[in-house]
């Protein structure tokens, strides 16, 4: 999976660099001189990205550290801002991760591989994040080394502020991933930029000059760079502020052997937090989908047995007393039979008599609207069709396919229990995909709802399974497809919207 991985990251390497290049040339804070040479940066960008893939196909990523060393340390001397040379790098980063996310139905074919992919996505980051570290050291030890130049010396009486701008890339100030606070011994702030203005929620302005202790009254636990003109005591911590986590690193600063103050560097790894929880919990599902898979197989196999051995005895021994019996009993069993099929589809569970064909999609939307129509009309609902009459293929499991279409059918219709008469589906071609809509004119979807709509075991009706529309989710997602939900802006119920890729063999 991870060469699969890797040769797609390759491919788009072209069109992923166009991305972040598009991206750079609007940004406010990138200066010209980065955009101005259109082949050149593109070009970095496209071999920063195949190097990215690179790293992760091989874990060497030493070939690309050197170069983007190089490439900043030559930007900077020319006058562009260190702060312009992480967000190309940072943006390389992101374009990837998110191309990742967005193939990640394609890329992944069994549920064992979700926790090497998650952690691809995750090496990526921390690597990235090495690198961006990597640059920083590089521009920093040849800004020192321009200080002790003797054009560049310090006089014994500048006061603390002018070492601090010296001591201080400007580049990192103007950061917005990275925040820095700096303080004089006397615990005064001396600087704050933005980033850090941004993290904490105050205004920078108001806050220089001013006591640290005073300004931000942090727990005794968050002492941090009190600590370092206090105690002596530097270092690296995770804190949390305004929901954010951060690490905090500290360390004093000294002049001519005397301890000036101090500086603390503030990064938000909060996604990273969440890409550490998401590898966490795709791991569990993925444990707990094959330990689900195997028990409702070794399930089905004695309910087949049941079934048949109680339609045997309703053949042998059905009377009139006891006929409502056998008809509950196969009822039951049936709808045990088809939670155990929602559980296999969620496992990704390869049934090898389900067999993947081209088929045309409406079809299997018509037959399940034929099938839907004699109830819609006993309760008075109107089940609208809007489609040209124009055919689409698609590839993949039909019988899926209808079942998914017919679970957000039936859910269409049991929404409108309470209110609404209408339910409306249309069907049309949108570039290489099939787009099905199902619209009503119900009571529509609260926020907590659509947030948790597609959860397996998550049901908003007293005897629902909580399996239907999670059911539905896999199969178009297995399809290569995509499923939306929200409110309908013309009938003000729900709007369900299926996307299937239009097989063109």
């Amino acid at each position: 999976m991870k060469k699969r991985v890797c040769m797609r990251v390759t491919s788009l390497a072209p069109d992923l660099a166009a991305k972040a290049y598009s991206f750079l040339s609007n940004h406010d804070q990138i200066p010209d001189l980065l955009t101005a040479d259109d082949p050149h940066t593109l070009s970095l960008l496209e071999r920063l990205i195949k190097g990215l893939a690179d790293f992760l196909e091989t874990g060497n990523g030493f070939m690309l550290e050197q170069q983007m060393r190089e490439f900043a340390l030559n930007r900077v001397k020319q006058g562009m801002p260190l702060a312009s040379v992480l967000e190309m790098i940072r943006l390389g980063r992101d374009v990837i991760v998110e191309q990742l996310q967005a193939d990640a139905e394609q890329l992944i074919q069994t549920p064992a591989e979700w926790p090497t992919f998650s952690s691809m996505q995750m090496d990526v980051i921390r690597f990235v994040d090495k690198l961006m570290d990597a640059v920083v050291q590089t521009c920093q030890m040849n800004e020192r080394e321009d200080k002790h130049r003797p054009e560049n010396a310090l006089s014994a009486g500048e006061p603390f502020t002018e070492v601090a701008e010296q001591e201080l890339v400007q580049l990192v100030l103007k950061s917005t991933d990275i925040a820095v606070l700096m303080i004089d011994k006397d615990l005064r702030i001396v600087e704050a930029n933005y980033a850090l203005a941004d993290l904490l929620q105050v205004e920078r302005e108001q806050i220089i000059g001013k006591q640290i202790d005073e300004t931000f009254r942090p727990r005794e636990c968050e002492r941090f760079l009190q600590w370092v003109v206090e105690r002596g005591q530097s270092g690296h911590y995770v804190a949390e502020y305004n929901g954010k986590w951060t690490t905090v690193s500290t360390s004093p600063i000294y002049h001519k052997g005397e301890l000036w103050g101090a500086i603390a560097v503030l990064r938000n790894i909060t996604e990273s937090k969440r890409y550490d929880e998401e590898l966490t919990k795709r791991e569990a599902l993925a444990a707990v989908g094959q330990l689900a898979a195997g028990m409702a197989h070794e399930i089905r196999n004695p309910l087949t047995s049941i079934k048949g051995f109680i339609q045997l005895l309703r053949e042998q021994m059905e009377t009139e007393g006891n006929r409502s019996y056998f008809s509950v009993i196969l009822t039951e069993i049936e709808r045990i039979d088809g939670l155990l099929n929602d559980v296999l589809v969620l496992a990704r569970y390869r049934d090898d008599k389900i067999v993947a064909e081209r088929f045309l999609v409406m079809e299997e939307v018509l037959g399940v609207i034929r099938l839907l129509e004699p109830e819609s009309n006993r309760r008075g609902i109107r089940l609208e069709l809007n489609w040209s009459g124009e055919q689409w293929h698609v590839y993949g499991y039909r019988a899926r396919i209808k079942q998914a279409i017919l679970n957000i059918l039936k859910n269409a219709l049991e929404a409108l229990a309470a209110k609404g008469s209408v339910v409306q589906v249309s069907a049309y071609a949108s570039i290489n995909q099939v787009v099905i809509t199902v619209e009503d004119d119900g009571m529509g979807l609260s926020d907590s709802v659509k947030q948790n709509l597609f959860v397996p075991f998550y049901t908003t009706k007293p005897d629902g399974t909580g399996l239907g529309l999670s059911t539905t989710q896999r199969i178009i997602v297995d399809h290569g497809g995509e499923i939306f939900a929200d409110n309908s802006p013309q009938l003000g119920g729900a709007r369900f919207e299926v996307r299937l890729p239009i097989s063109v063999r």
